[in-house]
């Protein structure tokens, strides 16, 4: 088997970095999601973002490390034998942070729908007070 060139490694190298960096803030904003009550350390939620920015970059190495994988290979057989895992990986990603519009999503229907309830409390509160100045 031929050696990695340098570019590889490096790669491998930058993209397992990245991920330790996605994880460790990944359990600070989202313990639940793995069961946790609470984090055992805190980034400040400012910092989110910058997770965000971190994951999507780091999709888009693991795109061009893939791609530079399967050129060098030439065989899609051997490509998906060799490098599954990084390809459910990287198809992952995008499913996974579907989950999280949908819970945006979900939480914005939960605040329409209080105030929803908020309108007709304040209406009705607006109609009764109507009657009893009559």
């Amino acid at each position: 088997m031929a050696e990695k060139s340098t570019l590889a490694k490096s790669l491998d190298f930058v993209l397992l970095a990245m991920a330790i960096v996605y994880f460790v803030g990944f359990v600070s904003f989202h313990p639940e999601s793995l069961l946790l009550k609470e984090a055992p350390y805190h980034i400040p939620h400012e910092y989110e973002i910058y997770f965000e920015i971190l994951l999507w970059v780091f999709f888009g190495l693991l795109v061009l490390d893939l791609y530079l994988k399967y050129k060098k290979l030439n065989d899609w057989k051997l490509f998906l034998k060799k490098h599954w895992h990084e390809i459910a990986m990287m198809t992952l990603i995008p499913f996974l942070t579907a989950f999280k519009i949908v819970k945006f999503f979900v939480k914005m229907v939960k605040v329409i729908k209080a105030a929803k309830s908020g309108f007709k409390i304040f209406y009705k509160a607006k109609k009764a007070s109507k009657h009893l100045k009559k």
